[in-house]
């Protein structure tokens, strides 16, 4: 656990939470009080989420429950804005469980288990179904799934009983582009969904009758040759900006979201200065963004210009071993 200090822009360390096993992805209740961690592991090894609880008195958190999850390679963990459902995303056995809460923590850990099937253009990446991520649309009402395994994503309602197992509607990315993560608009009437060999971000507009395409823009700056790899995405608390992650180009690519129609304009490609940036947060204030650099170990802060939304590095990146997931808790 480490502080971002709000005058300075340092990070510094707080404490330590052991006892967990490759831990890749993080997802807070919406009241801040409990804290889901996927270790991402193939079942046979013990694939499982790690529940922790903070102390308030302490400042600290701890792992109060870890229960298996059944599937391979869980890599994406979230809540719905009602405190009513976990949500669990298996890369690599393409399935997704929804698991109920309650005001005490988990209900049970049986969950609804939802298999896909299928497979996509791209042979060594897309043999079958791989779920990347799960996200709850505004409203509540329904669930969007990034499927990279199928090049879909797919639209599954969501009631007090939980998902239902077959989606009302799913949608095709362009053969092999894999969509990797999404996030909607603040006003929810737009989505941006991140494709991970495609290095593209793909706008639809969304509402209660599916997804309509409006259009796609590059990830990566114009000429740029080599291997990249988009990993994250996400939009500005203020609604005007969204930045996505370049693996490889190794870079946070930024844009404008228009107002009518949310039309992407780009801001500029802003380098992290270390090697592939999985994932990337930005603080509650809107003031700072900080990126992981997974494969050269350190954090580095970004501030964030409130007219532009340009980002500008602030202080030395900070060391740290192989961080793959970045969550503000606390305002």
């Amino acid at each position: 656990m480490l502080r971002l200090d709000g005058e300075t822009a340092r990070i510094e360390p707080v404490d330590v939470i052991g006892a967990i096993r490759n831990p890749t992805y993080l997802a807070l209740s919406p009241d801040e009080q409990t804290l889901y961690c996927v270790e991402e592991l193939d079942q046979k090894d013990g694939a499982a989420v790690a529940i922790l609880k903070l102390d308030v008195d302490q400042d600290r958190w701890s792992v109060s429950d870890r229960f298996p999850v059944p599937g391979d390679a869980p890599c994406h963990v979230s809540v719905d804005e009602s405190s009513k459902w976990l949500f669990i995303s298996n890369y690599g056995s393409g399935n997704f469980i929804a698991y109920p809460l309650g005001a005490d923590g988990l209900r049970n850990r049986e969950g609804i288990d939802i298999r896909r099937a299928g497979r996509g253009a791209n042979p060594d990446r897309q043999e079958g179904p791989h779920v990347h991520q799960v996200t709850v649309s505004p409203d509540n009402r329904y669930v969007l799934i990034c499927d990279a395994g199928t090049d879909e994503i797919a639209r599954y309602p969501l009631s007090e009983e939980g998902p239902e197992s077959q989606p009302d509607l799913a949608i095709k990315a362009k053969p092999g582009s894999l969509p990797r993560h999404l996030t909607f608009s603040r006003d929810g009437k737009y989505v941006f969904a991140l494709q991970e060999l495609g290095c593209t971000i793909t706008r639809y507009a969304y509402a209660d009758e599916g997804l309509q395409l409006l259009g796609e823009i590059s990830t990566l700056p114009a000429g740029y040759v080599g291997m990249s790899a988009g990993a994250a995405i996400h939009l500005h608390p203020n609604g005007r900006f969204l930045y996505a992650s370049n693996r490889g180009d190794d870079s946070i690519a930024a844009f404008e979201v228009g107002e009518e129609r949310g039309e992407l304009v780009s801001i500029g490609w802003f380098s992290t200065g270390g090697r592939t940036p999985r994932d990337f947060a930005i603080d509650p204030s809107g003031r700072f963004l900080v990126a992981a650099n997974q494969d050269s170990d350190t954090l580095v802060v970004f501030s964030i210009d409130p007219a532009s939304g340009a980002l500008s590095s602030v202080g030395d990146p900070y060391s740290i071993g192989t961080p793959v997931c970045v969550l503000f808790a606390g305002n």
